[in-house]
């Protein structure tokens, strides 16, 4: 996962990368966590977390497509603050001893559903994951990554 951060921020860094190069780049991300959720060889909770990560790509790509507003630039960051947002609220919770645990993801959690980028009002699809018991990444899906990710570093 650290090689495709790397890779992602590889792309960005170069001025001449056009809107297709990032759009595949995303969808190569997704992909990869399809697959790994996929994979029953692998741990059931690293999947469940895979499987988030793919959901909420999607959910970036297909809302994405329906704004004018939205480019391949955005989406690129959006994809990339997600994937750091995801893997920082994994590290934090494995390193919350159990009486911090809650307040982490309740920290998360909060910030996901409390920074919008779409303001999409199907909120049966948006929070699906937000009260479901069967993950860990409890987020909301409609969630602006960048800013969400701003306001759990703080």
């Amino acid at each position: 996962m650290k090689k495709l951060l790397m890779i992602f921020a590889i792309l960005f860094a170069a001025t001449t990368v056009s809107a297709q190069e990032i759009y595949n780049e995303v969808k190569k991300i997704q992909k990869q966590a399809e697959t790994f959720a996929n994979d029953t060889t692998k741990n059931l909770n690293e999947r469940k977390i895979a499987c988030f990560k793919y959901d909420a790509i999607y959910y970036l790509v297909d809302r994405a497509s329906q704004e004018d507003r939205f480019t391949e630039y955005e989406l690129g960051q959006q994809t990339d603050a997600l994937i750091e947002f995801v893997n920082l609220y994994v590290k934090r919770l494995a390193a919350a001893g159990k009486k911090d645990k809650e307040m982490v993801k309740a920290k998360f959690r909060a910030a996901s559903i409390n920074n919008s980028l779409f303001n999409d009002v199907d909120k049966e699809v948006v929070y699906s994951y937000v009260d479901n018991d069967k993950f860990i990444t409890n987020f909301s899906l409609d969630t602006d990554w960048v800013k969400a990710l701003e306001a759990v570093k703080q």
